[in-house]
């Protein structure tokens, strides 16, 4: 009989910020590199905002092993069939990445521009490891629901790009900056975004089949229909459609998107332990 992890909170957490984390680096280096000096503002915001995300998940993965030296072993020696080690590295990379991002973040100087931007290029890779790893390992274990989720690392990685773009574009509403031609574009990627995930997620439950049951009409359904694909996909996109001159509707649509982002994650994780 297979043993079920018996996760809390903390680990659902470590997943949605370590989402939010390599989302908002990631449009924050394609700002960067391919956008206009209007988008200053989104490069700038989606960096500083990375780094404490990436801090918080470290603690929180140290809190999870319970002592300090544990996380420094797995830094120590990889080891990559287990998730923690992997996890610990990727929050160390990743971490001295948006660290360096950071600090040249407040320069603009010509040279330092230029190390940022390929900095960025580069940190942007091991952001989308931290979003989707974990759906990836979970869908690489032998447990029911599960083992059958082959697709949950793009699941993941998608809602990661949502939430990242939905914590910006947050942000920069609630700093004045949404009058800026950076807003507007950082809104329009995640509508893009958001109908991307509806897609993985479609094609997502399609590959499950019946194996989606825990999800879709087990106790996880009211959470799944009503506040993963109700609050946190349909509601957003609608509100971004027909509040687009209305900048406060598209601040609540933002706060939606963060709010499904942490319930999918909490509903794929929490589902095989009922």
């Amino acid at each position: 009989m297979l043993k079920t992890p018996e996760w809390e909170m903390m680990i659902v957490w470590y997943f949605f910020l370590g989402g939010i984390a390599g989302g908002a680096y990631f449009t924050a280096a394609i700002a960067d590199n391919f956008g206009s000096a209007r988008d200053g503002a989104v490069a700038r915001i989606g960096y500083l905002l990375s780094l404490p995300l990436t801090l918080v998940c470290g603690i929180l993965l140290v809190a999870d092993l319970g002592l300090p030296l544990r996380f420094l072993n797995m830094l120590g020696t990889f080891a990559f069939w287990n998730p923690m080690s992997i996890g610990a590295w990727g929050i160390g990379v990743f971490g001295a990445f948006t660290f360096v991002s950071s600090v040249l973040s407040f320069s603009a100087s010509a040279d330092r521009v230029a190390l940022r931007r390929k900095v960025g290029l580069v940190g942007s890779i091991f952001g989308f490891f931290l979003a989707s790893y974990t759906g990836v390992l979970l869908g690489g274990t032998a447990l029911p629901f599960w083992g059958e989720a082959r697709l949950m690392g793009a699941l993941f990685l998608a809602s990661g790009a949502s939430t990242g773009m939905a914590a910006i574009s947050l942000i920069l509403f609630l700093t004045g900056g949404a009058s800026g031609e950076g807003f507007g574009k950082i809104k329009k990627a995640d509508r893009y975004s958001m109908l991307i995930e509806i897609v993985v997620l479609a094609i997502f439950l399609g590959v499950l089949g019946s194996a989606a049951r825990p999800i879709v009409t087990g106790h996880m359904a009211p959470l799944f229909w009503g506040g993963l694909i109700g609050l946190g996909l349909v509601v957003p996109l609608a509100l971004e459609f027909v509040g687009k001159r209305a900048r406060v509707l598209t601040a609540v649509s933002a706060v939606l998107v963060l709010v499904g982002g942490f319930i999918l994650r909490y509903v794929m994780l929490m589902s095989v332990q009922a």
